[in-house]
């Protein structure tokens, strides 16, 4: 009998503890659906200008800036096991078409698996229409450590060289499934380049270029020309990732200026500003964090992540003056490294640049970007 009762007992304070634990999980249930219909209004007012990437006047990283030369556009590779380099193109080209182009290298296990990826995006008024890319292996990737030069399997998609007019020209053939671009760039600024926060290397040969050439489009030969963009990264380790939240990048072209801007974020309140006006035919301007101010606001959900859609950017200092406002006209969402959200950005800028009382308005559409790390 003291056996049956002793049960009894355990069974009702068992059958009380059990009450007692679902109710504690009803409630933090409960708790849980609160908190997601708050963060649910909190995605909403974010989408209604709550939050903003704010640039910092006193950022801790100032970049520096020395004259580029085409041997810094050769490949450099990396002591390092981890990696990542590249060479980036994009051109903005009549009849509404735009066109990126890139080789990336990326060092996953040294000497043993080392991908590297050529890509080729096409567009129509800001609308992606084809997205290109092929992988392969290191063994079929030439390149040369004195000049840009890139071969994959055999074939020469990117050569840099020097013309009669000393000027510097790339050669560039991208050929990707059914489509392929074959352009020329011809510089029209001087090159610089700098190392960023993470201590990785970013050459900007071409901050701005004459380009003319033929795009292939399902078979279609279209003649185009225009204006292009070149840049090379390397030594890009992960640490840049570890240690940022991401960064926003583009270009603003006048009649006579062209501006190249960036901002490093290590979080949406730490921005780390870059900014370097390019004189054609001329020099270059390295403006100060101190003077510069970006604004990355109107934040909407895109591919799942809330991003800004509108940009202010504006510097002020003895020689140049300067005030943009870029409105987003259409994205293209990516993954980069399979993991990271990349965003091109069709942006609509106007505003104007004064430098040295010489003063220039623009009212153009221009490409930009956004990574985010996290």
């Amino acid at each position: 009998m003291r056996i049956i009762r002793s049960q009894s007992k355990f069974l009702k304070l068992l059958n009380i503890k059990i009450i007692y634990l679902i109710s504690i999980r009803n409630r933090l249930i409960k708790e849980l659906m609160m908190n997601i219909f708050s963060r649910g209004i909190l995605l909403e007012n974010r989408e209604n200008n709550d939050e903003t990437y704010n640039s910092s006047k006193n950022s801790p990283f100032v970049f520096k800036t020395t004259d580029a030369d085409i041997k810094d556009d050769a490949f450099h590779g990396s002591d390092y096991p981890r990696y990542t380099e590249w060479w980036y193109f994009d051109s903005i080209l009549d009849n509404g078409y735009s066109a990126q182009m890139s080789v990336r290298v990326l060092s996953i296990i040294k000497n043993r698996f080392i991908p590297v990826f050529q890509r080729l995006d096409l567009y129509k008024d800001g609308e992606l229409i084809h997205h290109n890319k092929k992988r392969y292996s290191f063994k079929k990737f030439e390149k040369s450590k004195e000049l840009p030069s890139v071969k994959l399997d055999g074939k020469q998609v990117i050569k840099g060289y020097i013309n009669k007019e000393g000027k510097l020209v790339y050669d560039l053939s991208f050929d990707v499934k059914n489509t392929s671009a074959d352009l020329k760039f011809v510089s029209l600024t001087k090159g610089w380049m700098g190392n960023n926060p993470g201590r990785d290397m970013w050459a900007v040969l071409l901050p701005r270029a004459k380009v003319t050439g033929t795009l292939k489009i399902d078979g279609d030969e279209i003649k185009v020309k225009g204006h292009g963009y070149h840049d090379h990264n390397w030594d890009v380790r992960y640490a840049a990732a570890k240690n940022n939240l991401g960064w926003f990048w583009g270009k603003i072209n006048f009649n006579n200026f062209t501006t190249i801007w960036a901002t490093i974020f290590k979080t949406r309140s730490i921005g780390q500003p870059i900014l370097v006006v390019n004189e054609i035919e001329g020099n270059y301007y390295n403006i100060k964090p101190k003077d510069i101010t970006f604004i990355g606001s109107n934040l909407k959900n895109d591919s799942g992540k809330n991003i800004p859609y509108t940009f202010k950017l504006k510097a002020k200092t003895n020689e140049v003056d300067l005030d943009i406002d870029m409105n987003v006209t259409k994205t293209h969402h990516d993954k980069i490294m399979l993991r990271y959200h990349y965003w091109r950005y069709h942006v609509h800028c106007t505003g104007h640049i004064k430098i040295k009382n010489k003063m220039e308005k623009v009212d153009k559409l221009q490409i930009a970007e956004f990574l985010n790390f996290r």
